[in-house]
């Protein structure tokens, strides 16, 4: 009886819905669930001084869905943030001032920290994929030229010793 053979199947470090839903609703907490605890305090502090940064600025928090579409895509830019965004445009009441004069850039500032966020929701579910780059196999552009350069200078000496044979 022939025992048919056993493909092998990728499973993930972590159910992956579930910590991409985390990673979305805090930032950080997505890593901090896959136990990289140095790294979700980072992304945590780096999104969170963005928001305050745009709300210090009383940039606008976009929140338009019907509309033009460029506020549409602003308005889910800043929702990739997540429950902090919730949480300054509802809970808080934010919008901005628009005669503030940091107005777009700090509205800038907030949905860069919704993108970056998002960002970071694809991080963790290549992480639960165990599909992180490893240090050692990132391309190097140094490496690259350098061995360009290489193969043009053995091009070069091997043109220039068939010189030196004729002339010989």
């Amino acid at each position: 009886m022939k025992s048919k053979s056993a493909q092998s199947v990728e499973l993930p470090l972590a159910n992956p819905w579930l910590t991409m839903g985390l990673a979305w609703l805090v930032p950080g907490l997505g890593h901090l669930r896959l136990g990289r605890g140095a790294r979700a305090a980072l992304f945590f502090a780096c999104c969170l001084s963005m928001l305050v940064i745009g709300c210090l600025l009383e940039g606008r928090m976009p929140w338009a869905f019907s509309g033009s579409p460029l506020e549409r895509l602003a308005t889910f830019g800043g929702l990739g943030l997540g429950l902090p965004y919730l949480i300054a445009r509802l809970g808080f009441d934010y919008s901005g001032d628009v005669t503030a004069p940091g107005y777009e850039y700090g509205g800038a500032f907030i949905v860069t920290a919704g993108l970056m966020n998002l960002l970071l929701v694809l991080d963790v579910w290549d992480l639960c994929w165990g599909k992180e780059l490893a240090v050692d196999d990132e391309p190097s552009a140094t490496t690259d030229r350098d061995e360009a350069s290489e193969s043009e200078a053995d091009d070069d000496s091997g043109a220039n010793s068939g010189a030196k044979e004729a002339s010989a």
